[in-house]
């Protein structure tokens, strides 16, 4: 039985961490607490509340932790899968070894999402949007993009006035607003058909430029949404009192 046409998810969460020092020595960055739970799982119920329950989790650090922490997924509205990393493959890398090790393929939609990110974006409707790309402009793949007032930290995303994705640009040495990668793609595996199995590979830095290099059809879907990187210890503590948390928590206690 074919298996084209599956919508799945990809959650890359296999990376050591190091920015956070001391607090993942013990415990992989994407199970660590926020609010009382793993910030994975914060992810995981996104994805469900997009219709997006098959989820591959790919692990690396500390991969032994993950299925106590998460169980089958059940708890968060998702069928989980674990696909272990036995030596770091950068985002790229991991990603298509997850998407090889689930039988996900070109013509499938995949949301990959990097485990340590908090977003309020709709993810429904880029969903939608890349489906209507990938049909109608043979995208292979629609990133979140917002504006921001200053660059610095992120890089910029330069755009036709199509939507479509023309460079991208590494992080200006003076304040500069304009458009940047948000950290949610939604893809069609064929993205990564030019990775090869088994090697490292950056998905911002190597397999998306690399595509607009031959190309390849992407499109950005901006929404101006809060989304949060949480990659270092003051990002934690940030998390904690983010509204993007306060709201999870609200609706798990009923609010």
């Amino acid at each position: 039985m074919s298996r084209r046409g599956r919508r799945a998810a990809v959650v890359l969460a296999g990376g050591r961490g190091t920015r956070m020092g001391g607090l993942v020595r013990d415990v992989p960055k994407p199970l660590l607490p926020v609010a009382g739970r793993p910030l994975i799982t914060y992810q995981l119920e996104r994805l469900a509340a997009a219709d997006v329950t098959d989820v591959v989790v790919a692990t690396g650090y500390l991969a032994d932790a993950f299925p106590a922490a998460l169980g089958d997924g059940s708890a968060y509205g998702v069928t989980l899968r674990l696909v272990v990393e036995d030596r770091p493959l950068g985002t790229g890398g991991g990603l298509r070894r997850a998407l090889d090790a689930a039988g996900l393929g070109s013509g499938d939609t995949v949301v990959v999402v990097n485990g340590d990110l908090l977003s309020g974006h709709d993810l429904g409707s880029q969903l939608a949007a890349f489906e209507q790309d990938r049909s109608q402009r043979g995208a292979v793949a629609t990133l979140h993009v917002r504006r921001v007032d200053d660059a610095r930290p992120y890089g910029l995303v330069e755009t036709g006035p199509d939507g479509r994705i023309h460079s991208f640009r590494e992080k200006p040495s003076t304040p500069c607003a304009g458009l940047i990668n948000a950290g949610t793609y939604v893809v069609d595996p064929s993205l990564l058909s030019a990775v090869d199995p088994g090697t490292v590979s950056s998905l911002e830095r190597d397999v998306l430029p690399a595509a607009i290099a031959r190309g390849a059809v992407l499109t950005a879907h901006r929404q101006d949404s809060d989304f949060l990187d949480v990659g270092t210890p003051e990002a934690l503590q940030q998390a904690e009192s983010s509204q993007l948390v306060r709201a999870r928590a609200g609706h798990d206690r009923g609010v």
